[in-house]
């Protein structure tokens, strides 16, 4: 298994490593490099997996997509020159948009433990913290805290709360956080998000290390659907 360096440090933005293996991709013009450590997050939990480079001794390798296939963090993209297992290399991400989607996903965690507290009722089902967010719940809230949710996550953004990511065991999860997906695997290690003294939630993404770091939070829509609840929003500005 490839060491998964942007859980130990969410921040690094390149590393040395090397190459585990190349592989073709039969019915696609993007070929698989794996690493035997990595920076890049692969795509999950509802964020995107990074992109960037991977850069050799005589070839660059342009990452497209981050991925976890059969277990391995898989690297997907086009390569210009030429690169070979056992290599030593570096991997870089593209910070920019790395950075962007940690803000998003940030967010979609502390909208979740604000509308906790106004609406307990509902239950988490699914979200996505890509360039089109959302977080979808079992049952419905009155549409009219919408502001309400918005000028309290904006509080919560302005207090600069702590952000804190671990692994955690599926027996810690299941005893600290109020919501745990049944199809969690419970014989490997996993990971919690808690925000300030809001409730601990699992967690598999990349996240900031403050609230203040997410900036400016809009909620653009609230929507009621066959008994659930769809909250649409977006992060816009600087940090």
């Amino acid at each position: 298994m490839t060491k998964q360096i942007y859980y130990l440090e969410p921040y690094k933005t390149e590393t040395e490593a090397f190459i585990s293996e190349v592989q073709e991709n039969t019915g696609s013009m993007l070929k698989n490099v794996i690493l035997d450590q990595t920076v890049f997050y692969p795509e999950g939990g509802g964020q995107p997996g990074d992109r960037g480079e991977i850069v050799g001794k005589d070839g660059i390798f342009k990452v497209e997509y981050t991925r976890m296939i059969k277990g391995e963090i898989t690297h997907q993209g086009k390569t210009h020159g030429v690169l070979g297992n056992g290599e030593k290399i570096k991997a870089i991400i593209d910070w920019n948009f790395r950075y962007k989607y940690m803000r998003i996903h940030s967010a979609g965690h502390l909208i979740h433990d604000v509308l906790m507290s106004l609406v307990s009722s509902l239950k988490p089902l699914k979200g996505s913290h890509s360039s089109k967010a959302y977080l979808e719940y079992e049952g419905s809230m009155d549409v009219s805290l919408k502001d309400k949710l918005a000028d309290l996550v904006k509080e919560a953004v302005g207090k600069d709360l702590p952000i804190i990511t671990r692994e955690a065991s599926y027996e810690e999860l299941v005893k600290e956080c109020q919501f745990v997906p049944s199809n969690l695997p419970k014989d490997k290690s996993l990971r919690m998000i808690k925000i300030g003294d809001f409730k601990p939630m699992p967690d598999g993404g990349v996240q900031v290390k403050s609230t203040k770091e997410i900036g400016l939070v809009l909620i653009t829509d609230i929507i009621l659907q066959e008994g659930k609840t769809i909250i649409k929003y977006r992060v816009v500005g600087p940090a």
